[in-house]
C-alpha cells in the first residue's frame, strides 16, 4: 500500500479510528435503536483495524461507489472486444456486436450527461426539458439495439439514480425489457421525481399486457405515491397518474380478462 509507505502517521490514526468506530458501534447497539447505524460503526472499525493489522498484505479493489455504472463500462469494452476478436467480415455477428457496444457507449454519455444535468442545474422549467431531452435520446439508443432484458432489469435494481433512469428509458422503448417489479420500485420508492415519471410512463405502456393482479398491485402502487406531498405537487406526475387511473378503471373486454 503505497500511501502508508509514504504516510506512515496515517496506520495509528487509522488504528485510532478503527477501535472508537468498533466499541461505539458495540456500545450504540445495545443502547439506541439504531441497529443499522451500529453495525455500520462495527464493520467500518473492522475493516481499519484489517488494514491496520495486515497492511500490505490486504487489497482493497474497489468500493461500489457508481459500481453500475463500471458494470456497464465493462459491458461495453467486452462487447467491442468480441467484435473485434470475431475478426468477420460486414453481414456476421462481429458488426452486430460492435453496434450493440457503441449504442452501450452512447448510453453512458448519455448516463453522464443526465448526472451531469442534475447536479450543475438548479430546479428550473429548463432543467426539466433538458432532463427530458437526454430521456429521449436514450430512448432512441434503445429503439436502435436490442438489449439483454435481464441486463436492463439489473442496471435498474442494482444502480443509481442516473442508471435506473436508463434502465426506464430502455424499457419504454423496448417491450422485452420491460420490468413490472421495476415499475412498482419506481413508483413507490424512487430516487427521485423523474424517475417515478419515467417509471409510471412504462407502467402505462404495459397496461395492455397486464393480468388483473398486476394491474391490482400498479392502482395500489399509484394510491401510494398519490398520497405523498411531494408526488401532489409535481403537476405532471399528478397527470399521467390520473390518467393511468382512468385507464385502470376502465372495463376490460373478454378477451383482456
Amino acid at each position: 500500500m503505497v500511501i502508508t509507505r509514504r504516510l506512515p502517521w496515517l496506520l495509528p490514526v487509522a488504528a485510532l479510528l478503527g477501535l472508537v468506530a468498533f466499541v461505539g458501534g458495540v456500545i450504540a447497539l445495545f443502547t439506541l435503536d439504531n441497529a443499522a447505524g451500529s453495525l455500520f460503526l462495527i464493520t467500518l472499525g473492522l475493516v481499519l483495524l484489517l488494514v491496520v493489522t495486515l497492511r500490505g498484505r490486504i487489497t482493497l479493489e474497489s468500493f461500489e461507489i457508481l459500481g453500475a455504472k463500471i458494470k456497464v463500462q465493462e459491458v461495453v469494452r467486452s462487447r467491442l472486444e468480441l467484435a473485434e476478436a470475431a475478426g468477420i467480415e460486414e453481414g456476421g455477428p462481429a458488426p452486430v456486436v460492435r453496434k450493440q457496444a457503441r449504442a452501450l457507449q452512447q448510453l453512458v454519455g448519455l448516463y453522464d450527461l443526465y448526472a451531469y444535468i442534475r447536479k450543475t442545474q438548479t430546479l428550473s422549467s429548463g432543467r426539466t426539458a433538458a432532463l427530458d431531452e437526454v430521456a429521449r435520446r436514450m430512448q432512441a439508443a434503445g429503439r436502435a439495439v436490442q438489449f439483454d432484458p435481464a441486463d436492463v432489469s439489473t442496471w435498474f435494481h442494482q444502480g443509481d439514480d442516473a442508471l435506473r433512469v436508463v434502465a426506464l428509458n430502455l424499457m419504454l422503448a423496448r417491450a422485452e425489457s420491460r420490468d413490472f417489479l421495476a415499475v412498482l420500485k419506481a413508483i413507490t420508492e424512487p430516487r427521485n421525481n423523474f424517475e417515478q415519471f419515467y417509471g409510471l410512463g412504462v407502467g402505462r405502456v404495459m397496461l395492455p399486457d397486464l393480468d388483473s393482479l398486476e394491474r391490482r398491485l400498479l392502482t395500489d402502487a399509484i394510491g401510494r405515491a398519490q398520497r405523498t406531498r411531494r408526488f401532489r405537487r409535481d403537476a405532471p406526475l399528478m397527470r399521467l397518474s390520473a390518467a393511468i387511473l382512468a385507464e385502470l378503471d376502465r372495463p376490460r373486454g373478454p378477451q383482456e380478462s
